[in-house]
């Protein structure tokens, strides 16, 4: 299994200010936002640092806004890439890995995406890219 660090996203509840500080305070270039204004890209160095909103996040996964262990909702996801999701997926089921979702294609960003936790409830998303996109 060949794992590839896309970026890191952060789930978060003011979505405008955050958007603000990024782009004017740290002064990260931002190179996406959604339409819906739910989503936000910024380029940092060789990375990405993605925005979305906590509750978008939550419809995403099909999950409440708080982990289940936890009283508060997620404050990170950590995002990767891989070249073939079903074998990932396989890799990691052999190891015993309990994910969130299910494999889906999402046509809106041209992505296979499965979630799963660390051992600590972080928020860990594997993506597969199926379509050629800039995310």
């Amino acid at each position: 299994m060949k794992l590839n660090f896309k970026g890191t996203r952060l789930l978060v509840s003011n979505y405008e200010a955050c958007i603000e500080f990024y782009q004017k305070i740290l002064e990260f270039e931002l190179v996406y936002q959604d339409s819906k204004g739910e989503e936000a890209d910024f380029k940092m160095g060789d990375t990405r640092l993605n925005l979305i909103k906590r509750q978008s996040m939550a419809q995403i996964i099909n999950s409440p806004e708080k982990p289940p262990s936890e009283n508060a909702p997620d404050n990170l996801a950590l995002i990767f890439t891989t070249h073939n999701l079903e074998e990932t997926c396989s890799q990691l089921e052999e190891k015993n890995v309990t994910f969130i979702t299910k494999p889906i294609y999402r046509p809106q960003w041209g992505i296979k995406t499965i979630y799963l936790r660390d051992p600590d409830q972080n928020l860990i998303g594997i993506y597969e890219i199926t379509d050629y996109t800039n995310i």
